[in-house]
């Protein structure tokens, strides 16, 4: 049974982009047929003895050259199967880089198992992906092995691909999942789906980089979602706009919750929506009985179920992204409460975007939202659910999984994928000299905020203390790129096999500086972490 959710509202695009992709990388190779071996040349340095891990364990590369991936799964016997987004970020492909693809383990041999992805022709063309073909619309986000079948997140869809019969079907279409962030894994208890469709920008207007993924697929209508009704403050932004064709001007007056040129006025009602954007959801296997659980949360690529049955996320900091930016917000733990608003647009990490910790331009951290509005949502509190654990700015948190009781791990711990970060400024003043206009020091900035290149390995959290420490990472303290080391480079996504050995996705070199990023295919890598 399918669930058609239609919007006017549009879809698409990866958080990373390719920038010179085809000066770099020459002609798009040929297209490997399903079931083929795979084959990918290896760009980057492998050396596990670069990488700290628990005493009495060792860490080995399983798989490398991958291009992009982002999760892994385990089927009953014990085959793997890795999901890898595509090339299609912010409206790029690397002409040498495979599609979005699901690959499967057998017999050391790592074969492509499906691959057919919408054209790139039709996404443009559509304002839905209910119009469009059945299959993969790139970037693949997560893939769950659950009773025979694979469950796959792509953008704006949840599809099956059944591994007796081979067939791929959509079962939840046409989600609001077409700026930066996206709907990601999903996850199951008690026989229902829990998924989560990501806010599609940095902040509730439309900013710089999603003006880019708009103008590159041709979805001018695109806008956040919210999920009740909500009272705007008529707040509008000069939306940055020079480098798109969607408009010839330089920026455009844009409002929270409006597509690209609409303002606000004080008092404007947007209507909410069941399907709303930052929020969990659970629905039947076929994709039937959709249910909202929470919602007011940003993007999340990483949430699983505690021992005791409690649903856990990480949560992405915001980023400094012009116009509504913020430097300083943590990377936030949170259990997800049936019936909570978390506070997302106005609120970060629990506290108001008002607060002095985010400001560097104060005129970019007013409200949005009317303080009845605010009322109405917290439901009469004063501020919405506090996080857990507020993890160091900027680390860019992503999957996690709960303990296993071995490596020393406590069961009601956490470990957590750091992709790390992607704001230039956290470089260090080594990589990076030039700090923007406002920012301060280190020495002076808020809690948290380290300028070292935070994230790039794994931590453990402890949920009851908040308290987070390193347990798989660099011995450089750098990712492995940075000085030709052969360790992690961007962690993305956590799974355990039966026997206890934990996996760890690791997407990649992702090179950034002030001009924006590039993601360099063939440099994916699966690590396995077991015994010695």
């Amino acid at each position: 049974m399918r669930s058609s959710i239609l919007f006017v509202v549009p879809l698409f695009i990866f958080f990373l982009s390719c920038k010179n992709a085809e000066e770099e990388r020459g002609d798009q190779k040929e297209e490997e047929e399903v079931g083929a071996e795979v084959s990918q040349p290896v760009q980057r340095k492998i050396n596990p003895a670069d990488i700290a891990v628990p005493e009495g364990y060792k860490i080995e590369a399983i798989e490398t050259g991958l291009t992009y991936p982002v999760d892994i799964t385990f089927d009953d016997e014990g085959n793997y199967y890795i999901a890898e987004a595509g090339g299609h970020t912010y409206g790029t492909k690397p002409p040498r880089a495979p599609e979005a693809r699901i690959l499967r383990s057998g017999q050391d041999k790592l074969r492509v198992l499906f691959d057919q992805v919408v054209p790139m022709t039709e996404i443009k063309e559509e304002d839905s992906s209910e119009d469009m073909e059945e299959g993969l619309i790139p970037p693949v986000t997560g893939v769950t092995f659950h009773e025979g079948n694979l469950y796959i997140s792509h953008r704006s869809r949840y599809s099956i691909y059944d591994l007796e019969s081979g067939k791929f079907e959509t079962i939840i279409n046409g989600l609001p999942s077409w700026g930066e962030f996206l709907n990601a894994k999903p996850i199951f208890k008690d026989d229902k789906m829990y998924w989560f469709l990501s806010t599609q920008g940095n902040s509730g207007v439309i900013e710089e980089h999603w003006v880019s993924v708009i103008d590159q697929f041709n979805k001018p209508e695109a806008r956040e979602i919210p999920g009740e009704d909500i009272e705007l403050t008529g707040q509008n932004f000069w939306v940055p706009t020079s480098k798109v064709t969607l408009t010839e001007a330089d920026s455009v007056r844009t409002g929270a919750y409006a597509a690209l040129g609409d303002t606000t006025t004080a008092g404007q009602v947007v209507k909410g929506e069941k399907i709303a954007n930052g929020a969990f959801f659970s629905s039947n296997l076929d994709g039937s009985d959709i249910q909202r659980i929470a919602w007011g949360l940003r993007s999340s690529f990483g949430y699983r179920f505690s021992p005791d049955g409690k649903l856990i996320t990480t949560m992405n900091s915001a980023n400094p992204m012009p116009p509504r930016g913020l430097y300083f917000d943590w990377e936030p733990i949170y259990e997800v409460v049936e019936g909570e608003w978390y506070g997302w647009p106005d609120f970060y990490s629990g506290l108001p975007i008002t607060d002095e910790r985010f400001g560097v331009k104060k005129e970019e951290r007013k409200f949005v939202l009317t303080p009845e509005t605010h009322k109405k949502l917290l439901k009469g509190k004063d501020k919405p659910r506090q996080p857990l654990a507020r993890l160091d700015s900027h680390t860019a948190t992503q999957g996690m999984v709960f303990g296993r009781g071995n490596m020393n791990l406590p069961e009601n711990d956490i470990l957590v994928a750091e992709f790390g970060t992607i704001v230039p400024v956290f470089k260090g003043e080594k990589f990076h000299p030039h700090r923007p206009p406002g920012v301060p020091p280190e020495s002076e900035a808020p809690e948290g905020v380290k300028y070292n290149w935070p994230g790039f390995k794994v931590q453990q959290v402890n949920l009851s203390s908040g308290k987070a420490t390193d347990f798989i990472y660099n011995k450089s303290g750098l990712p492995a790129s940075t000085d030709d080391g052969g360790g992690l480079e961007r962690p993305i996504q956590l799974e355990w096999d039966k026997e206890g050995n934990l996996y760890i996705v690791d997407f990649g070199v992702v090179e950034f500086d002030d001009t924006g990023m590039n993601a360099h295919p063939f440099t994916g890598v699966i690590w396995k972490v077991s015994k010695k």
